[in-house]
């Protein structure tokens, strides 16, 4: 993980001044993947945490434009993230997108009812990715 992607550290000055994006992910190699995705895009201040406790407390203190949630976490799923970030008042109009491998059409169903913004599937394409984000960064 690059430094602006460990749960406890602080931005320096200049992406701090960027638009912030969290990913809630405990496997590494998909952190990667999302980082290398970010990176080519640019513009845009990665965060990422493994757990919906990390995921909770990085998006209050960080405020990112964007929540990237894996749907299976050690600590939960998806759905109790997105449930506890909607109860917080700093984080309850954060958009979220669920970024998953489980791409069953009820899987995808749910979560929208639940209130997610999106849904993009693992393995994750990169068309569609980078796409995603020029709707929530705005396109290049």
């Amino acid at each position: 993980m690059t430094a602006s992607m460990m749960p406890d550290s602080a931005p320096d000055a200049a992406a701090s001044e960027l638009p912030r994006l969290l990913y809630v992910e405990d496997n590494p190699i998909n952190m990667l993947i999302v980082e290398e995705l970010v990176n080519k895009r640019g513009g845009i201040t990665l965060f990422g945490a493994e757990t919906v406790a990390e995921g909770l407390q990085q998006a209050a203190k960080l405020q990112p434009r964007l929540i990237l949630v894996d749907m299976q976490l050690p600590d939960g799923d998806g759905h109790q993230l997105l449930q506890a970030l909607r109860a917080g008042a700093s984080t309850a109009t954060i958009p979220c997108v669920a970024l998953s491998a489980n791409a069953m059409p009820e899987d995808v169903r749910r979560a929208t009812e639940a209130g997610f913004a999106d849904y993009w599937t693992k393995p994750i394409d990169f068309k569609i990715f980078l796409a995603g984000l020029d709707r929530f960064y705005g396109a290049r």
